[in-house]
């Protein structure tokens, strides 16, 4: 096992301005790290009141040469890998999907090694599984993805361990359910709860493309960050890839939830293929677990020191419609 980070060791995190990248960046920051955002597409709106204290480097994964760049460059020390096609765009464009997540993956973790650097966290899917997976689901249950994007996630984290049994690499791993929360972008399945309610803050329509019988297992992003932290810091491990559990959410409940604290709020469904089938696989799993009792899952994970703290919508909706609305002026830029 490595030794504990300290913050005088960079962290580099790819995609460090997309959604989950700058949630994560703003709280290294605070805790004092040195943070290297490694992106392909900068989007300083997402950093605002961080940016002077990160350093921004735009490359991409795909591109093994910028990387042994950067971790040389910046002494990388540690790396958290977010950099992710999403799930309808992966099922869109397969070809980009697989440089992105799949060679991408592959760049990073070699030259992870390359570097000697210390930890490695990856962030997997709960899309790992699918229709034929036993239920309820572990860390160990078959993977049987349904997706594009479910595909390149069992990837990452085979290869992952590869390099932690061949080159004993410390290779850290979380099985996310749906992450929501401020700043996310994008189309799809997973992106329509985060566009909904963000939406609604700002006083607009908000767009929803998956029918309203939908229901997903949703983690906050304040809960995600939490998570990737621990995960991080944790000194001891009883396995290589975590889940984190999440609360199930029917769509009708999210619009309601919405319109108790934003009674005016406006909603549109205009249906995706592509986003509905995403859905399906994920509404059909999420309803098994509320069928079976099995929802509060993953919710406290003792060795980690990790526990779900938005665990219900009124608190979900809440923070993320008062966050938002304390930082019109950003939001409503990109």
């Amino acid at each position: 096992m490595t030794a504990q980070p300290t913050p005088d060791q960079p962290v580099l995190v790819t995609g460090g301005t997309g959604f989950i990248g700058s949630h994560l960046a703003k709280r290294l920051v605070a805790d004092g790290y040195r943070v290297i955002l490694f992106e392909a597409r900068p989007n300083l709106a997402r950093i605002e009141g961080i940016a002077d204290q990160v350093t921004v480097v735009k490359g991409d994964v795909a591109d093994l040469d910028s990387i042994l760049t950067t971790l040389k460059e910046y002494d990388i020390q540690h790396i958290f890998h977010t950099a992710a096609a999403l799930s309808v765009e992966a099922e869109r464009d397969c070809d980009t999907a697989f440089s992105c997540n799949v060679s991408g993956i592959y760049n990073v973790l070699e030259a992870a090694r390359a570097f000697g650097v210390q930890r490695f966290i990856f962030l997997s899917s709960l899309a790992v599984f699918g229709a034929n997976t036993p239920f309820p689901f572990h860390e160990t249950s078959y993977r049987d993805p349904g997706s594009f994007y479910g595909v390149s996630k069992a990837f990452g984290e085979m290869l992952g361990n590869y390099y932690h049994l061949r080159h004993g690499f410390d290779f850290r791993g979380v099985r996310f359910a749906v992450v929501i929360g401020p700043g996310r972008r994008g189309a799809g399945a997973t992106v329509t709860y985060s566009n909904f309610i963000e939406s609604a803050a700002l006083g607009k329509t908000g767009v929803i493309d998956i029918p309203d019988t939908t229901i997903l297992p949703i983690i906050y992003v304040e809960d995600a960050a939490d998570f990737l932290m621990a995960l991080w810091k944790a000194p001891k491990l009883s396995r290589r890839v975590y889940i984190a559990g999440g609360v199930p959410i029917p769509i009708k409940d999210l619009i309601a939830e919405v319109k108790t604290i934003i009674p005016e709020a406006q909603v549109m469904f205009q249906l995706d293929p592509n986003a509905e089938r995403v859905a399906q696989t994920w509404s059909f799993l999420t309803t098994l677990l509320v069928q079976q009792g099995k929802e509060t899952l993953y919710r406290d994970i003792e060795d980690l020191g990790w526990k779900l703290q938005f665990d219900s919508i009124p608190e979900i909706v809440k923070h993320f419609i008062e966050y938002v609305q304390a930082r019109k002026e950003i939001y409503s830029r990109f």
